[in-house]
């Protein structure tokens, strides 16, 4: 209800600001990272372009079984972002190289483990600003998917995988579509 009366006041008075919580800076380890994925549960997952990311990451011992995955072991910044939206809150991460480019985002959906994401954010070190100053932009996501994150282990090798999200409430689909759509994309499920 309060995501309605938030939109409808800033339709009306050209004056009011949505309140929207101040985007959080978040040092943190890509192992820290890529750890902590399976227990969000379903999420949306734009990452960019395959072919602006090298296969060389700092993950140690980690490797990813898609190419998609491959930016979440390139991560060593999180800039977690809020907005309030005619529908509610919306929540996302954005993953950022030691470099300052933005490698792939997340987006909390009605279906995410809420707590499991306040864990994630939790490992990370909150700081002011990263080192690089500004964000390399623009961001082109290659695709925009509903994952589920797993990992397993091989030969003593941590393995990033994803798995189809089977359970997604109307309300989720929705949100992920409406994402998808804002980055003129096609919402798609893992293959």
């Amino acid at each position: 209800m309060f995501g309605w009366l938030t939109h409808a006041l800033a339709t009306v008075c050209p004056h009011f600001h949505t309140p929207a919580g101040q985007p959080r800076w978040l040092r943190i380890a890509p192992e820290a990272l890529v750890s902590r994925l399976p227990l969000l549960g379903s999420v949306l997952y734009l990452p960019m372009h395959a072919g602006d990311a090298s296969a060389e990451h700092s993950a140690r011992g980690w490797l990813a079984d898609r190419v998609e995955l491959i930016p979440l072991l390139h991560t060593h910044w999180l800039l977690a972002a809020c907005v309030i939206g005619s529908d509610g809150p919306r929540e996302w991460i954005e993953c950022v190289d030691a470099n300052g480019c933005l490698r792939a985002r997340l987006h909390l959906l009605p279906d995410t483990d809420y707590l499991a994401w306040d864990v994630l954010l939790s490992a990370g070190e909150p700081i002011v600003a990263p080192p690089f100053g500004r964000v390399q932009r623009p961001f082109r996501a290659a695709c925009a998917r509903l994952f589920g994150f797993r990992h397993k282990q091989m030969s003593g090798l941590h393995v990033l995988s994803c798995t189809e999200t089977v359970h997604l409430s109307a309300l989720g689909q929705g949100i992920a579509r409406e994402v998808a759509k804002a980055e003129a994309l096609e919402l798609s499920r893992s293959d």
